[in-house]
C-alpha cells in the first residue's frame, strides 16, 4: 500500500548522517509494514527485532551499549542474518518494551556506519519514563492513518488523477458534475472506512463494509488493551472513562470536552493527566479554542477549552455502534450525529496536512469549526455535512475581524464567485495546506 511517508524514509536514508530514525504513531497505522517495504526496496536485507513478540530480545541490550558489543549480541541473536554497514537496515520494532534499546541509539549515531530505525506503538507514552533518551542523536517521524490522498491511491487513483483535481482547486473552478459525484462518494467511503491500513485493504479487496467494521472493532479492542497495559494504575480507569466518552462528547451540539459528562462534579485537575495520556498515545487530535483572531494563533489559544477528535473517523463511527450506520452514511442518510463525523474527518485531514487547527466559539449563536493559518493569513473554516452552505458565523467573523477570506466545506461543488467566502467540496480539504 503506497504511503506518502516513504518519501520521508528515502530522504532520511540520503541525509541522516548516521542518526537513527524513530517512528512514532498509534498501533496499526502501518509502521512495521512501511519499514519492511522500505528495506525491501533500498537495502540488501533487514535485521528485525520485535520486542513485543520476543520477550527475551531485551537481553541483547543489557550491559555495555557500545556498537561493537551490540553488534556481537545482535549477530548471535540471528546467526543467519549478517549485518552489513549501509546495506542492512537494523529495525527495532515495538521498542517501547525495551527502553535501553532507545538509549543504545546514541551509540549507533556516534558510530555512523549503520542504518537503524526504531518504532513503537506507545512511544509517546513510554518516553516520559526513559531516563536517557538520545536527544540530538536521532531523527523522528510521526506516522498517522492514511490520508484521503493515500485512500485514493489505495483505490487505484494515481497522481495524475489527483493533480487534475488539484487544478480545479487552484483555479477555483467547478469540477465536472460526474467527477464531483464520484469524489463525493469516495469521501463518504473515507469517512466510513477511515485510514487504518488493514481496514482500507479489507474494504478495497472485498468491498464489504461488514468485514471492514470487524477490523475496526478489533483495532478498538487493541487500544482498550493498551490502556490496560500501559497506563498506570492511578489513572487507568480515568483514561478509559475519557476515551470512551469522546463519541458522546462529539455528538453534542457544543462539542467542547466537558468533565461533568464523565462524573458529577468532574474537574480538570482530576482528569488532566488522563487526557494527556490519550493524546500521548496518539489516539486523538486535541483542538483548542481560540480567544481572538490574531497571529500567532497559538498565543491566543485557551488551553482550558478544547475538543477531542478521534485520530481516525472510521474508528469513531465504529464506536457509535448501531445497525448499519455505515450503510446509511454511504447512502447519504447522515443522521443526527453528522456534525461529529464530518468535523472529525476534517480535523483528521487538516492535522495530516501539517496544520494546527483551532476552533472559535463566542456563544451559542457564533461558532467557527476550525481556524488555521495559511500563508500567514488567518483562515476560518466552516464544515457543512450536506448541501446547505449558509453560515452567518463565517460572514460575521470574516467581516468583524477584517480577514481576507473564509472557507465553507460541503457536499456542493466549487463556488468562489465571492472570493471572500470560498465554497469548496469536502474532498478538497486534502489540498488545504500552508
Amino acid at each position: 500500500m503506497k504511503r506518502q511517508a516513504m518519501e520521508n524514509l528515502i530522504d532520511w536514508k540520503q541525509n541522516h548522517d548516521g542518526k537513527p530514525l524513530i517512528i512514532y504513531g498509534p498501533r496499526q497505522v502501518g509502521k512495521t509494514y512501511l519499514v519492511r517495504e522500505f528495506a525491501k526496496q533500498y537495502y540488501d536485507n533487514i535485521f528485525e527485532v520485535n520486542f513485543e513478540i520476543d520477550d527475551s530480545a531485551y537481553k541483547m541490550f543489557e550491559g555495555d551499549l557500545t556498537t561493537v558489543q551490540l553488534l556481537k549480541r545482535l549477530s548471535a541473536y540471528d546467526v543467519n542474518n549478517i549485518i552489513m554497514p549501509k546495506k542492512t537496515l537494523i529495525f527495532l520494532d515495538e521498542v517501547q518494551r525495551c527502553p535501553r534499546a532507545l538509549t543504545a541509539l546514541k551509540s549507533f549515531a556516534q558510530d555512523g556506519n549503520y542504518d537503524v530505525i526504531a518504532s513503537g506503538s506507545m512511544l509517546g507514552v513510554t518516553l516520559h519514563s526513559v531516563s536517557s533518551y538520545p536527544v540530538g542523536y536521532v531523527e523522528t517521524l510521526y506516522l498517522k492513518p492514511l490520508s484521503f490522498k493515500e485512500f485514493l491511491w489505495a483505490n487505484n487513483y494515481n497522481d495524475s488523477h489527483i493533480s487534475d483535481l488539484e487544478e480545479y482547486y487552484r483555479n477555483k473552478q467547478m469540477v465536472p458534475e460526474g467527477l464531483h459525484a464520484i469524489y463525493n462518494n469516495l469521501f463518504l467511503q473515507y469517512i466510513v472506512v477511515g485510514g487504518m491500513p488493514e481496514v482500507v485493504k479489507t474494504f478495497v479487496k472485498t468491498n464489504n463494509i461488514g468485514l471492514a467494521v470487524k477490523k475496526q472493532q478489533s483495532i478498538i479492542d487493541s487500544y482498550s488493551k493498551d490502556i490496560a497495559k500501559y497506563s498506570s494504575d492511578v489513572i487507568k480507569e480515568r483514561v478509559r472513562e475519557c476515551y470512551n466518552s469522546i463519541p458522546d462528547q462529539l455528538a453534542m451540539d457544543n462539542k467542547k470536552f466537558q468533565y461533568k459528562m464523565l462524573k458529577t462534579g468532574g474537574k480538570s485537575s482530576h482528569y488532566y493527566s488522563s487526557i494527556q495520556w490519550i493524546e500521548d498515545a496518539g489516539l486523538i487530535n486535541k483542538i483548542h479554542r481560540l480567544k481572538t483572531f490574531d497571529v500567532p494563533l497559538r498565543a491566543y489559544q485557551d488551553k482550558s477549552c478544547f475538543k477531542l477528535y478521534f485520530m481516525d473517523t472510521g474508528l469513531l463511527l465504529a464506536m457509535y455502534g448501531g445497525k448499519n450506520l455505515q450503510g446509511k452514511i454511504l447512502a447519504g442518510e447522515i443522521g443526527l450525529f453528522k456534525g461529529a463525523l464530518f468535523e472529525n474527518v476534517i480535523a483528521q485531514i487538516l492535522v495530516s496536512n501539517g496544520l494546527t487547527p483551532y476552533y472559535y466559539r463566542r456563544d451559542d449563536r457564533l461558532e467557527i469549526d476550525f481556524v488555521v493559518t495559511l500563508d500567514d493569513k488567518i483562515v476560518p473554516i466552516e464544515v457543512k455535512p450536506g448541501t446547505n452552505t449558509k453560515s452567518k458565523s463565517l460572514v460575521n467573523v470574516v467581516e468583524k475581524n477584517k480577514l481576507e477570506y473564509g472557507i465553507k466545506l460541503s457536499m456542493n461543488n466549487v463556488n468562489c464567485s465571492n472570493p471572500k467566502y470560498q465554497c469548496l467540496p469536502l474532498y478538497m480539504t486534502m489540498f488545504i495546506k500552508d
